[in-house]
C-alpha cells in the first residue's frame, strides 16, 4: 500500500526550467510546494566543476541525458506503422535530473516571430487559402507575439542573454536581426566577442551583400545580476555549452538563474529520484487530486495536492496524462482530440489563493 504524504498545496512534476520558474512563483505567493524530480540532484558545484565537467567522451556520450536504454519515448512514421522505441537522439535531447536539459543546452534563446504564432493565418493571406493542403493541420496559436513579448523579455533577463536589438519599440537597428518581433527592450548583456569561424562568417555575408547578426545567446557576456538577484559571471568562450553543464555560472540554467534564491525556502522541498507514474483524480475525473510516484528506495509513496503541475516537457507530460486518463488522445484519422485535458476548478481555486496572497 502506498505511503501517503500531507497535503500541500502544489505538487510540481518534473524540476528543470518550467519546473524551477513555477517553484519561485507559488513559494513568493506563500504556498506550499513539493517539486518532484525524476533523475538525481544537480548543481554547478560540485557536479560540473572544472576539469571532470570537459570529459568530453562522458557528457559527449550523453551522462546528463535521459538513458534512451532503460526508458525511451517510440516513435511511427503512420497510424499504421508499430511503434518502434527510440534509442538514438537527433535534434532533441531530453533532460534527466535537476535542471532538466536547460543543464546542457547550447544556449541558443530564439523567440519566436510574430508569423510563427499565426502561421495559418500568415500563410494564407500571403498565398490564399488553397496553398495548404486539407490534411496539413497548422493552426493559429491561441496567444499573440504582443501577448508574450512582455514573458520573452523577462526570460531574456532572468538568463542574462547576450546579443543585438535588431526591432527596438518597432525601430529597426543596425547589427541586429531584422526579421525578429519588436521588443521592448535591448538585449540584458552585449553580444558574445565574435570567435574566428564567426567573423569568417561575417567577412563572406558581407561580401556577398548580406547582413550578419550575432546569435542571441543565453550566456552573459559580461558579469550581470539578473531580476532575481542572481549574479552571473562573463563568458569565456570555452566551447563547452552543448552537451555539458556551465563550470563557470554564465550559460543561463536553472542553477545559475533560479535554484539558488530557492535553496532553504521553508515552503519548498524537492525530492529528487521520485519518479511519477499516475496523476491522481477525484470521483468526478474532473479534478485532480495528487500524484502517485516511485521514491528512491522503490516505494509507492502518494503526494495529495490542490494543484498538479506538469512541467517534465512535452514527451512525458503527454505520456503522464495518457496514463492517467486524463482528456481523450488526439486522433489524426479525424484530426480530432476529445474532452479537455485539465482540471479548471482546482486551477481557479489555486489562481484565487493566488490573488489573496498579492502574487
Amino acid at each position: 500500500m502506498a505511503e501517503r504524504k500531507k497535503s500541500v498545496d502544489a505538487v510540481i512534476i518534473g524540476y528543470g526550467w518550467t519546473g524551477a520558474i513555477l517553484a519561485k512563483t507559488l513559494t513568493d505567493a506563500g504556498l506550499s510546494v513539493v517539486a518532484l524530480e525524476r533523475g538525481p540532484a544537480r548543481d554547478t558545484s560540485p557536479d560540473f566543476e572544472f576539469p571532470r565537467i570537459v570529459d568530453e567522451l562522458k557528457y559527449v556520450r550523453g551522462d546528463l541525458w535521459q538513458p534512451l536504454t532503460k526508458e525511451t519515448v517510440t516513435i511511427r512514421h503512420s497510424p499504421s506503422d508499430v511503434a518502434a522505441p527510440c534509442r538514438k537522439y537527433g535534434s532533441f535531447v531530453l533532460g534527466n535530473g535537476v535542471g532538466g536539459a536547460g543543464v546542457h543546452w547550447n544556449g541558443q534563446l530564439w523567440r519566436a516571430s510574430p508569423e510563427d504564432l499565426n502561421l495559418r493565418s500568415y500563410i494564407e493571406a500571403r498565398y490564399g487559402k488553397k496553398f495548404i493542403p486539407p490534411d496539413m493541420t497548422i493552426q493559429d496559436y491561441p496567444v499573440t507575439f504582443g501577448e508574450l513579448e512582455p514573458h520573452f523579455d523577462h526570460f531574456e533577463k532572468v538568463c542574462g542573454v547576450s546579443g543585438t536589438a535588431g526591432n527596438l519599440r518597432g525601430q529597426i537597428k543596425p547589427g541586429g536581426n531584422p526579421f525578429e518581433g519588436p521588443r521592448s527592450d535591448a538585449f540584458p548583456t552585449p553580444p558574445l566577442p565574435a570567435i574566428f569561424a564567426a567573423q569568417l562568417f561575417e567577412k563572406a555575408t558581407a561580401e556577398l551583400g548580406y547582413k550578419s547578426f550575432p546569435t542571441p545567446a543565453a550566456n552573459s557576456s559580461i558579469a550581470y545580476t539578473n531580476p532575481y538577484g542572481v549574479r552571473l559571471g562573463p563568458c569565456n568562450l570555452c566551447g563547452f555549452c552543448e552537451r555539458f553543464g556551465c563550470f563557470l555560472y554564465f550559460k543561463a540554467s536553472p542553477q545559475t538563474t533560479i535554484l539558488p534564491i530557492l535553496d532553504g525556502r521553508s515552503n519548498l522541498e524537492v525530492r529528487t529520484n521520485s519518479y511519477v507514474t499516475k496523476v491522481l483524480l477525484d470521483d468526478t475525473g474532473e479534478i485532480a487530486t495528487g500524484v502517485l510516484y516511485i521514491d528512491e528506495s522503490g516505494r509507492e509513496v502518494e503526494q495529495p495536492a490542490s494543484l498538479v503541475i506538469l512541467s517534465a516537457f512535452q514527451m512525458h507530460n503527454v505520456r503522464l496524462l495518457l496514463l492517467s486518463k486524463i482528456g481523450t488522445p488526439y486522433d489524426p484519422a479525424t484530426g480530432k482530440s476529445g474532452k479537455r485535458s485539465f482540471c479548471p476548478r482546482s486551477t481557479t481555486a489555486i489562481r484565487r489563493r493566488l490573488g489573496r496572497r498579492g502574487a
